[in-house]
């Protein structure tokens, strides 16, 4: 692969200037993106929701960032992760404004659905700007930091929208969130730097087609569609399922969100390092060892009772969002890591359009389940056997990249 390339000072030190603003725009987008998580208990009490259509709000995000997964992808490689980012922030910061005119159900899907689009073009930009500024050596590490700018951005919206809803309302909630983001915007173009690399160009279909046959990209899809079904089947119902199962109050239900959430945080964080450090930067084995872990930690989540012991509830929180939220920054570093550079971006566009299939079904299903059976159990035991499975399965695969195509 032909590149030219000036020395990059960044790419030799982990935290850097453009690593702390990474992990802010992540943070923040993110915030937005699951912003209306913590606020469902609301939405489902003003508009009387059954479980399927809570699911239904879930699709409607996870739909609209499958549909602009690619082109978001092939518009970071076109234009740099400077620009791209800048765009998807702004209109991120639009469409949570107009939540405040919110009148109806419908209008919360389509909301949804135009925010699922705004974000869509959140992990495509950060991604690239990752992998072009930090060398083999840290990229692991630098993914998953940059990556608990999700769990980061899902905390903060878990302890402060409701709190904030139950002074103002959530449809104010959510115009104070959109405030924060017009700020990120306005500072992003005198903080973040353009990268000086230039790619060879490659065809659009040509390149596309080169992604789309990349036999490691294929098993990895598949394998990822059941973990992020099971990870946003554990967002969406984890309140729910333990207001439901142990009559606990909601503020006790939103901390083990707040824990799922911080477990998330650390997953994204250590997973990464552990792959460098201890793994000889085997993103594989890392996958697996999760997907076997989640689904012991889920079918222990079946046995929660009313009178269990409540620090036991919300270890099991946390350690499932270790698990089952903490899992993506080695998904996008193998993604990442099995094309060539200049591929970067569309390759995610095209796994995260692939992967929201898991999204867009699986948790409409996992409610259906939920409706059908009367309780949560047999589809938390469902989610746990599928993890399970897989888990298993993924050492019998190699998914990892070549790693002589990964330096510049």
């Amino acid at each position: 692969m032909q590149v030219k390339d000036k020395e990059m000072g960044s790419q030799g030190t982990l935290w850097n200037k453009y690593l702390i603003w990474l992990i802010m725009i992540q943070t923040f987008t993110a915030l937005a993106y699951y912003g209306y998580v913590p606020l469902i208990p609301f939405m489902e009490s003003e508009f009387s929701l059954s479980n399927t259509q809570v699911g239904w709000m879930t699709s409607s995000v996870f739909l609209g960032a499958s549909i602009i997964a690619i082109p978001s992808g092939l518009i970071t490689d076109k234009f740099g992760t400077k620009k791209s980012l800048f765009a998807f922030c702004f209109f991120l910061a639009t469409v949570t404004a107009l939540f405040y005119l919110t009148t109806s159900f419908v209008y919360i899907l389509t909301l949804l659905f135009l925010l699922g689009c705004g974000y869509g073009g959140i992990t495509p930009g950060t991604n690239k700007g990752i992998m072009e500024h930090f060398e083999l050596s840290n990229r692991g590490t630098a993914m998953g930091l940059k990556q608990t700018g999700v769990s980061l951005g899902s905390i903060l919206g878990t302890l402060a929208l409701p709190l904030i809803a139950t002074y103002i309302g959530w449809r104010s909630s959510l115009l104070v969130l959109s405030l924060l983001l017009f700020i990120l915007c306005t500072f992003h173009f005198k903080i973040l730097e353009e990268s000086n690399i230039e790619y060879r160009k490659t065809g659009l279909i040509k390149g596309l087609l080169e992604v789309v046959k990349n036999k490691n990209m294929l098993k990895i899809i598949i394998i990822i569609v059941f973990f992020i079904w099971v990870q946003l089947s554990v967002m969406t119902y984890l309140v729910l399922y333990l207001l439901d199962t142990t009559n606990k109050t909601t503020v006790y239900a939103l901390l083990c969100l707040a824990l799922l959430q911080l477990g998330g945080a650390v997953g994204r964080s250590i997973w990464g390092a552990i792959s460098d450090r201890y793994f000889s930067r085997k993103r594989g084995g890392i996958l697996g060892i999760i997907g076997i872990v989640s689904g012991i930690l889920l079918l222990i989540f079946t046995m929660i009772t009313d009178n269990m012991f409540f620090p036991i509830i919300a270890g099991v929180s946390f350690l499932l969002g270790v698990t089952t939220q903490g899992w993506n920054g080695i998904f996008v570093l193998l993604v990442s890591e099995v094309v060539r550079k200049e591929q970067i971006g569309l390759a995610s566009g095209v796994g995260l359009a692939s992967v929201y299939i898991g999204a867009v079904i699986g948790t409409p299903i996992s409610g259906w389940i939920i409706d059908r059976t009367g309780n949560y159990e047999v589809m938390w035991l469902i989610c746990s056997f599928f993890m399970f499975l897989i888990g298993i399965l993924i050492f019998w695969m190699k998914l990892d990249g070549n790693t002589k195509n990964l330096t510049i």
